[in-house]
């Protein structure tokens, strides 16, 4: 089995699994996701640039202020418009897929 990027797809998994096999509204099953994606680093994804940069835009668009990534990241989940959401779960499902 490949072992490239085994962390993020340890993270990201339970993250589309929240997302996808939940019955909550789309703001909630994000909160979840969340909770797992902020567990990966950047660094994880040296020497691979392009999935580097696409790791960084779910961030940035998850939580903008990097001081304490988990919680704004939750916090602005919590917050975000339908559309918003809608557009992360997207990144977040393309991303995986590229695990």
């Amino acid at each position: 089995m490949d072992e490239k990027y085994a962390n993020a797809r340890e993270h990201f998994f339970p993250a589309l699994r929240s997302s996808a096999a939940s019955a909550d509204p789309l703001d909630k099953r994000l909160i979840a996701a969340t909770s797992n994606i902020v567990q990966i680093t950047i660094d994880e994804f040296d020497g691979d640039v392009e999935m580097k940069v696409r790791f960084a835009k779910i961030l940035d668009l998850l939580a903008s202020d990097q001081d304490d990534l988990e919680t704004v990241a939750l916090e602005t989940a919590a917050y975000m418009s339908e559309p918003e959401a809608i557009r992360i779960a997207e990144l977040v499902c393309d991303f995986f897929y590229d695990l």
